[in-house]
């Protein structure tokens, strides 16, 4: 599945931007300075200073370090840490956000290297930080969980976090059988394969669905949303339509 970013934050991009982060990178040795009992120096002491510094981060625990694919990397305290990689910039990450990122293998796992900060959602009902791989997504009551590529796309489509399906409460997880991807949201679900795409399924559609057995039932996966059909609602599967009336 293709993974895209959405919703950018603060990207230093193209050509132009990755030369200057190295320029910064390089430069970091000779012009770090002293914060606590480690040095900040290069790009992540400009990411430091524009996040907010001490006040966000507290004191690096640590030195800067190699990480994956030819970036840096350094620890601060409240659990934070800000990431560089040429081709992503340099970003903060930090709290259940990085929690997350660190379960799913961190730079070296599949959304690679943060391509923002972390930011609020509209109405600050949660918080999500974009990667190179897909998102990372939190709120209060439903955790913080990743959501990419395509599914992602049609979450998007669907107005995001504040549409009808609402925060993922799941990863994106393989489907019975390795035949597609799916993530749930407390409003519904949007279930992924390579013959049919992805789609929303929710409320009446989705229980009746449930009840022959999903994807791997009779029905299949998905093949279209749910739309108006003679005076309730219907939506297509792979083996059939399902129905409903108020």
């Amino acid at each position: 599945m293709v993974l895209a970013s959405k919703r950018p934050g603060k990207v230093i991009g193209g050509a132009l931007g990755a030369v200057a982060v190295a320029t910064a990178v390089a430069a970091g040795a000779a012009q770090a300075r002293p914060i606590g009992g480690f040095e900040v120096g290069g790009a992540i002491e400009v990411e430091y200073d524009q996040a907010g510094g001490s006040a966000a981060f507290g004191d690096p625990t640590g030195p800067e370090a190699p990480a994956a694919a030819g970036g840096r990397w350094q620890p601060f305290e409240r659990n934070a840490a800000i990431y560089w990689q040429p081709d992503a910039g340099a970003h903060a990450v930090g709290g259940v956000i990085r929690d997350k990122w660190r379960e799913l293998g961190s730079e070296s796992g599949g959304l690679r290297y943060p391509v923002t900060d972390e930011q609020s959602t509209p109405g600050n009902s949660g918080r999500f930080s974009h990667f190179q791989g897909g998102s990372i997504y939190w709120s209060v009551g439903t955790a913080a969980h990743q959501i990419g590529g395509t599914i992602r796309d049609k979450w998007a489509a669907l107005g995001w976090e504040g549409g009808p399906l609402g925060f993922p409460i799941s990863d994106e997880t393989a489907a019975q059988g390795g035949k597609g991807r799916y993530n749930l949201f407390p409003g519904g679900a949007i279930y992924w394969s390579p013959r049919t795409g992805a789609h929303a399924v929710w409320g009446a559609i989705r229980d009746n669905w449930a009840l022959r057995g999903a994807e791997n039932g009779t029905y299949g996966f998905p093949t279209s949303d749910e739309y108006d059909y003679q005076g309730g609602k219907a939506q297509d599967f792979q083996g059939g339509r399902i129905t409903w009336k108020p």
